[in-house]
């Protein structure tokens, strides 16, 4: 259950995952599959902090969703809610909005194009409709939207048609009908004052006409061919914030609430006929609050309403429903039996007689021997500021130089080094003298020195 009012559904094809957003930063993620009858979301995902969720779609093969918050920028995400791109936003002092990368205000609304699952279309409150691609994560095209009135418009909404040649927005009570390819010059159709204000879009299934709810407690439906006119219209639907078609397009669901800030006691929505506007029944949900969001899956034939109340409500027929929300209704809890013996645990393989040593690699082993500072030998580094274990205190400069002059040879006189032992050779000779002592003769040196001959003459 949400703290908010759950502002956005959306259910993916197959009927398996809804994602549901509120007037906050939390969107929970729920898997049918894995749920049991307490009903909890397998996960939560926040976009941004802060900011309002206003729309979520999913794609045509349910692989990702798309969200909008108060946010200039959109989030891509999985089906398991792993963030997968991010739209980038605008500058805001560009006066022309196509020349910027993206919004530079709050989204209001997002669709995907039906026919291209890498590809969809935002509204924000610039006055621009932006068509983006999910490969890429970049802007394609670029629609500003005008009206009669000067500055900026909200896009409130935008809806792709059924077979993606078409794209609706909705802005300041006027509707206009864009081709999806362009050119973007000016809408193909356009109708002021179609209400004095707009939330929502939605085409019928497999036809041209449009459906436009509104709180002003009416909703008209419009051929897109021609928008003179509205084609037929239904009164008296107060809080009218959301509406979802039927599988085969004939029924129109709309969500009711009270129109004040307090909400209903009872959570009403009206089924009306697509064709004529005329209402069938009225269903209470057996919920207080006020319908805010629907989702109709025809897949699996349910419909989930979210509530002003924070809760989501999923109904089903047992006969013509499948999985789904059925699949945990009847799915108790695991229960958890604790182990409560309090006798002595015996463990006999990890005493030390029963253990058995693993082997371990080569290199393991290395490693093992390379960080034990004893097996390795590692040197004993220098020990810094003041002196500990019987070891002076040293710094970095003083370790190095020590090392580098352990050798003092070069400082010594050779000369002086030989003389020093002339006098233990000679009383004691080791070495060439006792391997000539018997056959050498004596040496005999001469007293006088002959002068060189011009020495003498001079």
């Amino acid at each position: 259950r949400h703290t908010k009012a759950v502002s956005a559904l959306a259910w993916d094809a197959p009927g398996d995952s809804i994602v549901s957003g509120e007037h906050g930063p939390s969107i929970n993620l729920w898997d049918f599959p894995t749920m049991d009858h307490t009903f909890q979301p397998f996960g939560t995902i926040v976009p941004y902090e802060g900011q309002q969720t206003r729309a979520i779609k999913y794609n045509a093969s349910g692989t990702h969703f798309i969200c909008a918050t108060s946010a200039p920028r959109a989030k891509l995400y999985t089906r398991m809610g792993r963030a997968a791109g991010e739209c980038k936003s605008g500058d805001m002092y560009v006066m022309d909005m196509r020349r910027t990368n993206g919004h530079v205000s709050g989204l209001m609304c997002v669709d995907w194009d039906p026919q291209r699952d890498s590809r969809f279309v935002t509204g924000a409150g610039d006055s621009t409709l932006r068509f983006w691609d999910t490969e890429r994560m970049v802007q394609e095209q670029v629609v500003v939207v005008k009206t009669k009135q000067r500055g900026k418009v909200a896009v409130t909404a935008c809806a792709f048609s059924a077979n993606g040649s078409m794209v609706v927005s909705a802005q300041c009570g006027g509707i206009s009908v864009w081709p999806s390819k362009g050119p973007f010059v000016r809408p193909v159709q356009h109708v002021d004052n179609a209400h004095s204000s707009d939330t929502s879009l939605a085409f019928v299934p497999a036809s041209d006409h449009l459906f436009v709810s509104r709180g002003d407690a009416c909703v008209k439906l419009w051929d897109v061919r021609n928008l003179k006119t509205e084609v037929a219209m239904a009164e008296g639907l107060v809080g009218n914030e959301s509406i979802a078609f039927s599988p085969d397009g004939t029924l129109l669901l709309v969500g009711l609430g009270s129109g004040s800030a307090t909400p209903n006691s009872e959570a009403m929505v009206a089924v009306l006929d697509s064709s004529t506007l005329n209402e069938h029944r009225r269903i209470s949900l057996g919920e207080p609050g006020d319908v805010l969001s629907i989702a109709w899956n025809s897949t699996i034939n349910q419909i989930a309403f979210g509530l002003s109340t924070g809760s989501i409500a999923i109904t089903y027929d047992p006969a013509l429903s499948t999985r789904g929300a059925m699949l945990g209704i009847t799915k108790r809890s695991r229960t958890y039996v604790a182990n409560t013996s309090t006798g002595p645990i015996i463990t006999p393989h990890s005493l030390p007689l029963f253990r058995e040593d693993r082997p371990v690699s080569t290199k393991r082993r290395h490693d093992k021997d390379r960080a034990d500072p004893i097996r390795s030998n590692k040197p004993s580094m220098p020990v810094r500021g003041h002196g500990k274990g019987g070891v002076v205190g040293v710094n970095e400069t003083q370790h190095i130089m020590k090392s580098i002059m352990k050798d003092t040879m070069r400082d010594e006189d050779p000369r002086e080094a030989l003389l020093r032992y002339a006098q233990v050779a000679e009383s004691d000779p080791k070495f060439i003298t006792p391997l000539y002592k018997e056959t050498q003769g004596k040496p005999v040196f001469s007293e006088e020195v002959d002068e060189p001959e011009m020495k003498r003459r001079k």
